[in-house]
């Protein structure tokens, strides 16, 4: 059999294999994604595998695009149990990384009219839409209170945003930090932040690895590409009012689960997750897919024909669906640790096929945005956050300002025309 015939027979079956039921799709109805997550299990050890009881966690989420009306997505996806969501409010923090909320903001959040609900098992929910009015480019914080043993949480590891935890009891509604005693680097339960308003225009969802997650970005700064990104949509009135998720999460694969490898937290394959991570968000009309090194990089090494196989698919099924397609170029990683001259050579193979892929409606082409000139297989100076192969802030930026802007044109054009 054919290399290409093997690696067609062997996508169809990871296909097959992490298919699962449609979770429940709130429907749009003028709503956007401001900001979102991606859920993943458990690591082995640690907070997220103890999980929480009687504990209240508060977390900030940056928002892209601001509204009139607010609701949130909650996951159990990977929970072992029913998660009791004990209660729940929103508010604006005063400053990024602070527990501390801006005085009068905070807001009850419902489910169906009740303060609190129920999750089951790999369900999520979705909150009842709040009047409230949620700027653009501001710290949401959203505070969760859990009055019962959680169970393992499925979480968000890589949030390069502080969350606080709280000494026992629910301090959802308390505007000062005093009782917020633990610092954490994650995100528990929260996967979305919706709005709703005369502004919002569509969603374009970044789905990818570490390298989307901003892994080497600066701490509570919002330096992710992402957020530049948001930015730069904000700041052009063509795209002005384009929502923007981060899906991307830190050592993701497209075509291997994390709990394949002794690091779980790193997620379902981005061929198993298309779905809840992208097209059942709301508005979604442009996507980015940014992924593919770590399949080259982590053992066992993926060729350079099946990463673009598992692209093809992801883009095939995005466009079916009338989703703009903008794929990433992978970035240099030379002198990390896991660089071989095999990799690199498979990474080229990559970038040279997407250039000119036609099942793409647009090429972001990253590797030339950071490269070195002096030695294309290295990441420019400038750019490395210090371990050679993720980006510092302005590495970031320089992504941000990759992406083909005119081919999300009518992306915003068909939010606004929903």
């Amino acid at each position: 059999m054919s290399r290409v015939r093997t690696t067609a027979a062997l996508l169809a079956a990871l296909l097959l294999a992490t298919a699962s039921p449609a979770a429940a799709r709130p429907a749009d109805d003028g709503w956007a994604g401001t900001w979102g997550t991606a859920p993943a299990p458990a690591a082995p050890d640690g907070i997220s595998r103890t999980g929480f009881a009687d504990r209240t966690v508060r977390m900030t989420a940056h928002t892209s695009v601001g509204g009139s009306e607010v609701r949130l997505r909650l996951s159990n996806a990977y929970g072992t149990s029913p998660l009791v969501l004990g209660r729940v409010t929103v508010g604006l923090a005063e400053s990024s990384g602070s527990a501390a909320a801006v005085p009068g903001t905070l807001r009850a959040v419902t489910f169906g009219g009740a303060a609190g609900t129920r999750v089951a098992a790999g369900a999520q929910t979705v909150s009842d839409p709040l009047p409230y009015d949620v700027p653009a480019g501001a710290d949401l914080l959203v505070s969760v209170y859990l009055p019962e043993p959680t169970g393992p949480a499925t979480w968000h590891w890589l949030a390069q945003q502080t969350a606080h935890v709280s000494e026992p009891g629910d301090h959802t509604g308390a505007a000062l930090p005093a009782a917020f005693t633990r610092a954490e680097t994650s995100w528990f339960f929260l996967t979305g932040v919706d709005v709703r308003g005369a502004g919002a225009r569509g969603t374009v969802v970044a789905l990818g690895d570490s390298q989307t997650d901003g892994s080497g970005s600066t701490l509570d700064g919002n330096g992710r590409w992402t957020d530049a990104f948001a930015r730069r949509l904000a700041a052009d009135p063509a795209t002005r009012g384009t929502g923007v998720l981060n899906k991307g999460i830190g050592g993701n694969r497209v075509l291997r689960d994390g709990t394949e490898t002794e690091r779980p937290q790193r997620g379902t394959r981005a061929l198993g997750r298309l779905d809840r991570d992208v097209l059942d968000q709301s508005g979604v009309c442009a996507a980015v897919l940014y992924e593919g090194i770590n399949d080259l990089q982590l053992a066992p090494f993926a060729s350079a024909e099946e990463v673009l196989t598992g692209l093809r698919t992801l883009a095939g099924r995005l466009r079916e669906r009338g989703v703009t397609v903008v794929v990433g170029t992978l970035t240099p990683f030379k002198d990390s640790p896991f660089w071989t001259a095999d990799a690199e050579a498979r990474r080229a193979a990559v970038n040279a096929v997407l250039r000119t892929a036609p099942e793409f409606d647009a090429v972001a082409d990253f590797d030339a945005a950071v490269r070195d000139p002096a030695d294309p297989a290295r990441v420019r100076g400038e750019f490395d956050s210090g371990d050679h192969i993720h980006l510092n802030d302005a590495g970031y930026r320089a992504l941000a300002g990759a992406v083909p802007v005119p081919a999300l044109t009518d992306c915003a054009l068909q939010g606004r025309n929903r």
